[in-house]
């Protein structure tokens, strides 16, 4: 024990030895951050044949070449005769020290909050309500890459550094705490909280709508300040960019390309405090003052992806160098990952719901089965594309196709959690229903007494999350309460029967339903409906139609988001790297051709009738065959199918495109040995 001790406190005088201990003084070296260390380096500051170092630098760590040498490729069609030159400039090669990994993940993981609380509330019930999540999605994702391209330039590790990203967490957290409801139709389609354009008068007011008017305007408030005030940060960073660069070139040549985004971000900046500016007046409540809010925000977020588009091709060569750079391709990877982890935690919150309810059968087990083929498929043809994604040529294409992207893997996940959901709500309601309606007939049928009834019912309907007692209540009550026809009447006590059975089935379809769905997703007009029929007998399975609205109206959309994906998925591949051989083009045309299968099923929506439920076999035949593709529980099937089939194919080029390869070597090694 002495011994253990001593060894233990061994160090406790020591002082410090970088020659000892090199690791240490390193990493103490890194965390010794200056206030503000400047960006750049002069050229004629880097000793000679040190600035070709920096160019090869990259491909010493395993990442691309800065400017590669000119060779020549020859075609895997040997009768062409083709040749292709590699001569281009790769701007998204790394070099010098790097952002650390957990500073990149934590402000991924921030600005993945302020949609995540957006895309959790968000029922997608209306056209309108997927026209908001989009806009601020877009409005979002432009913060995160307008900040991503600037630390891939022009980071530093610095404290100045560490305090604008502090301040852009803030900024993420404000918006996550205001983005719950967020709808843009709001004072333009109709004030909050009503389904009309009011004016807003103290006076007269409702309380429910005065709440949510205070609740809308402070949030709107809040997110177009600190929307205004992401764009001034990020501002602040790129001026005193240009300052060191005037530093740095001293009598020498400014670089003036460093002043176009600067320059956008002025506009934009001005923009967004103008549209700020707009919801402290009166004319933010009404419909043309929230129209310019939102077409202000347009003109600035497309402003500055203009000039950052411009910005991004051009190289920083006159006079200073960059004393380190990133790569945007792997922080949209990083970005990529931890959004398909966000749907997949969505996703699986789902299971919860789906083992507590009865009737699991064949339709939901399915439905589990290909949303993990789905995620899967998903994640490796993104990562599994035609080129390895370390080569990236065209860096602002890049960026801006991962916009639809993004967006449509977002949407898509959704969709699939809300099929999931859907599926598992037919397979339980059905479940149920048929047990209920069977046993009862069969009951009836025997002549039954109450007490085998009561055996049979009560555990039924616990299933079911509804008390026998309660029910048979109510049927007693139904029976004593009956004045308009004899209630000893055989056909009115079936009638009376047959209403009440109808009461049982929509209780255990309501039921049913909230284990799956939110309750939030239950307009008040439906509630009331429902309340209605409690107490009358115009019984109607419309009820259930609106109950499941939102994911009819989702089952409509979620093959355009599928084929969205597919067809991002083949431009992220050309516009990665130009395709050197047919089998590169094969698999980026498939991907082309699976996209535009997915959304030609949209056709599925045209037919005569447009609502889900139909009486008898001639409405069936008039309705749109998109509710025949849901009644069936084919949508997330079909979708599986189409990424196990471009998985397929992708697998099959790869094999195809090797076997020539080891084909065309072997016949030029033969050539070589007899000559």
């Amino acid at each position: 024990m002495p011994s253990q001790r001593f060894n233990l406190f061994e160090h406790v005088r020591t002082p410090p030895n970088p020659d000892h201990n090199p690791t240490l003084w390193e990493h103490r070296l890194r965390q010794r951050r200056p206030l503000s260390l400047n960006p750049f380096v002069k050229i004629s500051s880097v000793p000679e044949g040190k600035s070709e170092v920096l160019d090869r630098a990259p491909a010493a760590q395993g990442g691309s070449p800065g400017l590669e040498d000119l060779q020549k490729l020859p075609s895997t069609d040997g009768s062409s005769g083709e040749e292709l030159v590699k001569n281009k400039k790769n701007h998204d090669i790394q070099w010098g020290e790097q952002i650390p990994g957990w500073l990149n993940l934590f402000y991924d993981l921030a600005w993945t909050a302020t949609f995540s609380s957006l895309t959790s509330n968000n029922q997608f019930r209306e056209p309108w309500d997927s026209v908001s999540y989009v806009v601020f999605f877009i409005v979002a994702w432009w913060m995160w890459v307008s900040q991503a391209l600037y630390n891939t330039d022009f980071y530093s590790n610095d404290w100045f550094h560490l305090l604008f990203i502090f301040l852009q967490l803030l900024v993420f957290g404000a918006l996550a705490a205001t983005t719950r409801g967020f709808d843009i139709s709001n004072y333009i389609l109709h004030s909050p909280g009503s389904s009309e354009l009011h004016v807003y008068d103290i006076m007269t007011i409702e309380l429910e709508r005065y709440k949510a008017e205070r609740l809308t305007k402070v949030s709107i408030r809040v997110i177009t300040f600190v929307v205004a005030l992401s764009r001034g940060l990020l501002l602040l960073q790129h001026l005193r960019v240009l300052i060191y660069a005037k530093l740095t070139s001293n009598q020498g040549r400014f670089p003036r390309r460093l002043l176009i985004v600067p320059i956008g971000l002025i506009i934009s900046t001005g923009l967004m405090f103008g549209s700020f500016s707009i919801t402290l007046n009166k004319a933010g409540t009404e419909p043309y003052g929230a129209k310019i809010k939102y077409a202000l925000w347009g003109v600035a977020v497309l402003v500055e992806m203009i000039a950052h588009v411009i910005r991004a091709q051009l190289e920083i060569n006159q006079g200073i160098r960059l004393r380190a750079h990133g790569s945007i391709a792997s922080r949209l990877c990083d970005i990529t990952t931890i959004i398909i982890g966000e749907g997949i935690n969505a996703i699986s919150g789902t299971f919860y719901a789906i083992l507590q309810a009865p009737g699991f059968g064949a339709p939901t087990g399915t439905g589990v089965v290909c949303c993990a083929f789905i995620i899967f498929f998903l994640v490796y043809l993104y990562f599994e594309g035609v080129a390895p994604l370390g080569n990236i040529r065209r860096r602002a294409a890049w960026v801006m196709v991962h916009l639809p992207w993004l967006l449509s893997v977002i949407l898509l996940l959704e969709g699939v959690k809300n099929q999931l959901l859907l599926s598992s709500f037919f397979s339980t309601s059905t479940h149920l229903m048929t047990k209920i309606m069977g046993t009862l007939e069969s009951d009836m049928a025997e002549g039954a007494g109450i007490e085998q009834v009561d055996q049979i019912m009560r555990p039924l309907l616990l299933q079911a999350g509804l008390s026998w007692e309660d029910e048979f209540a109510r049927l007693e009550a139904l029976y004593s309460n009956s004045t308009t026809v004899n209630s000893t009447d055989p056909n009115a006590i079936d009638a009376n029967f047959g209403v009440w059975l109808f009461r049982v089935l929509l209780s255990t379809t309501l039921t049913s339903y909230l284990t799956f769905m939110d309750n939030g997703t239950i307009s008040e007009e439906t509630y009331k409906v429902i309340d209605s029929y409690q107490h009358d007998y115009n019984f109607t399975l419309e009820i259930v139609e609106e109950l499941i609205s939102s994911s009819l109206i989702n089952a409509r959309y979620i093959m355009a988001m599928c084929g969205v994906t597919f067809i991002t998925l083949a431009s992220l591949n050309l516009i990665q790297s130009w395709p050197r051989d047919r089998f590169q083009w094969a698999s980026i045309f498939s991907r082309y051709a699976m996209g535009g299968s997915m959304v030609l099923l949209l056709l599925l929506n045209l037919g005569e009738i447009q609502h889900w439920m139909v009486w008898g076999d001639e409405e069936l035949a008039k309705r749109a065959a998109v509710f025949n593709w849901v009644d069936t529980t084919w949508v997330l099937p079909t979708i599986a199918l189409a990424y196990g089939i471009q998985f397929i194919v992708d697998t099959a080029l790869v094999y195809a495109s090797v076997w020539y390869s080891r084909k065309a070597i072997s016949q030029t090694s033969r050539a070589k040995e007899l000559h």
